[in-house]
């Protein structure tokens, strides 16, 4: 294995990202979304100490909210951690970080991999001050190599540098990207998007994984819990079938 002390992680000046609603709602102070965010960040927080500081926010599918997620999360640990939070995008068929912080396309991840460079590209967001070290350039032909030693020692160099790695990993369903991560991480957090995902795909999907490697599940798009059509609610891995119901339930009607 590579060892992580020689992966040079490169950061950049700060950089403030562009006012659109959803990195406002995201990013921005006092928004019912970022105050969830928070409340999400304080759960993972309370858990960090049985080993949850590599996280992966993974969904079943596309178009489940769980890059904004892996985004919200990230800069509300960047707030109680002192900036020391990182989001690492390993979704590299279908990279969206750039795009939605509104920032050019650059080396990183997907690079690395393919043994293009040896060092990457990590920029801090300001506000609030977390950092993204986003999919990269490359397009990999191999997306095994997400559980290659080589992402193990990307990975290793980011928990060096920061005390929070948060991870944009592929969806789990209809290709098994995400799999080749789960010996790597600490564990996942469950993106499952309401009246969206039914629920024998969530069975499908998490049945991939091997057993406890979903460590908490994120309610998406719950009107019931935030106005606006936002929402982001956190339940612990032992809620998981109470949301398989409800999803069931919603389903027959």
């Amino acid at each position: 294995m590579i060892d992580p002390n020689s992966v040079r992680l490169v950061p950049s000046v700060p950089q403030p990202v562009s006012g659109q609603p959803l990195q406002q709602a995201v990013l921005g102070s006092g928004h019912y979304v970022a105050e969830e965010f928070r409340f999400l960040a304080a759960k993972v927080a309370g858990i960090a100490s049985e080993r949850f500081t590599t996280i992966g926010v993974v969904s079943t599918g596309p178009g489940e909210g769980k890059t904004t997620v892996a985004l919200g999360l990230t800069a509300a640990l960047a707030r109680i951690s002192q900036h020391r939070a990182l989001l690492l995008e390993a979704d590299l068929r279908q990279p969206a970080v750039e795009r939605y912080l509104g920032m050019p396309r650059i080396g990183g991840v997907s690079d690395f991999l393919a043994g293009h460079a040896t060092s990457v590209p990590v920029r801090t967001i300001s506000p609030p001050g977390f950092s993204v070290l986003a999919a990269g350039r490359e397009r990999l032909a191999r997306p095994e190599l997400l559980g290659s030693e080589r992402m193990a020692s990307l990975i290793g160099a980011c928990q060096l540098s920061y005390g929070y790695v948060v991870v944009d990993c592929p969806p789990l369903d209809p290709v098994a990207d995400a799999v080749a991560l789960q010996d790597i991480l600490d564990g996942f957090l469950l993106v499952i998007r309401a009246r969206r995902s039914p629920k024998t795909a969530i069975e499908r999907a998490v049945s991939r994984l091997k057993e406890n490697r979903i460590r908490g599940i994120v309610f998406n798009d719950q009107p019931e819990v935030l106005p606006l059509g936002y929402a982001y609610g956190y339940g612990y891995q032992d809620e998981r079938e109470r949301y398989l119901k409800s999803d069931e339930s919603e389903e027959q009607r």
